[in-house]
C-alpha cells in the first residue's frame, strides 16, 4: 500500500465517534484527528485523547505496537487499514444525523414567547432594516484608522438576539472548528444546519464583525430563520393547545 496508514475510531460512552488515532507509516508519526460536529462531552473526551496520542508517541514504542496499545484502550476494534491521511480527515470531517439531533435537541420548543419573538421580529423586518450600514475607517487626530465595523438596524438585531431566547445558540456547535455555513443550492436550510448558521451568527458575529451583514446578503440569514420556525411549526402542530402563531 502506498502511504499506508491505519487508524483506530474512539467512542465516548453513548457511541459517539470523538476522534481518530491514526498511524502513518510513511512519516512514522502517530497522530490525532479529532471529529469536528463533536458536542461539548464529546470534544473534551477528545483532549484527553489527544494527550493520551501525544504521550504514546513520545515513549518512544513502534507505530504498531503504540497504535495497538490505545486500539485495547479505545476498545473498538482493531487498526483499520486506509489508503492515506485524506481518508482519515475525510472521516474526521464527517457530520452524522446522531450531531444533527443533538443539535436539535438544544431548541426551546416549550419556550412559546421566544418563538413567538422570532416569527414577529423577523415578519416585522423591512428592506430598510436589512440594509448594513458601515462606520469606521477615517483616520483619528493621531493617524490611527479606525477599523471598519457594521451598524445594524434595531429590528435586525432584534432577529439575532431572539435566537437565543430558542435555543438555537448552543456550545454544541463548535462554530470556530466547522467550515461557515452556506445556503444550498436549492435555497432551504436543513433544521440542524438552521442552528448551525443561528450559533455561527449570533456567537461568530463577536469575533467575525460582519458574519450577520454577509448572512443577509447572501441569503442565509432568511434561510436559517425560515428553517427554524418550520421547524417549530411542525413541532407544534403535534401540542393541540398550542398558541404558537408564524407570522411573516
Amino acid at each position: 500500500m502506498q502511504n499506508p496508514v491505519q487508524y483506530v475510531a474512539v467512542e465516548a460512552p453513548d457511541g459517539e465517534v470523538v476522534g481518530y488515532v491514526w498511524a502513518d507509516y510513511a512519516a512514522g508519526t502517530l497522530k490525532w484527528a479529532r471529529r469536528t460536529a463533536t458536542g461539548v462531552d464529546g470534544y473534551r473526551l477528545g483532549q484527553t485523547w489527544e494527550a493520551k496520542v501525544a504521550e504514546a508517541g513520545e515513549r518512544g514504542i513502534p507505530l504498531a505496537g503504540a497504535l495497538t496499545l490505545l486500539a485495547r484502550d479505545a476498545g473498538t476494534g482493531p487498526p483499520v487499514d486506509v489508503r492515506g491521511p485524506e481518508a482519515v480527515d475525510e472521516l474526521a470531517r464527517a457530520v452524522t444525523e446522531a450531531d444533527d439531533r443533538r443539535l436539535l435537541a438544544q431548541l426551546d420548543h416549550g419556550a412559546t414567547e421566544a418563538w413567538q419573538e422570532l416569527a414577529d421580529a423577523y415578519g416585522a423586518l423591512t428592506d430598510d432594516d436589512r440594509d448594513v450600514r458601515w462606520g469606521g475607517g477615517e483616520k483619528n487626530a493621531n493617524g490611527a484608522t479606525q477599523w471598519p465595523y457594521p451598524i445594524y438596524s434595531r429590528p435586525l438585531w432584534r432577529v439575532v438576539r431572539a435566537l437565543w431566547g430558542i435555543g438555537a445558540v448552543t456550545p454544541e456547535y463548535r462554530w470556530s472548528a466547522a467550515p461557515p455555513p452556506a445556503v444550498p443550492p436549492h435555497g432551504r436550510l436543513r433544521p440542524a444546519d438552521a442552528v448551525r448558521a443561528a450559533t455561527f451568527l449570533a456567537v461568530g458575529e463577536r469575533v467575525n464583525e460582519g458574519s450577520v451583514d454577509e448572512a443577509v446578503r447572501s441569503g442565509l440569514f432568511d434561510a436559517m430563520v425560515v428553517a427554524l420556525l418550520d421547524q417549530h411549526a411542525a413541532h407544534a402542530s403535534s401540542e393541540p393547545d398550542s398558541r404558537f402563531r408564524r407570522t411573516t
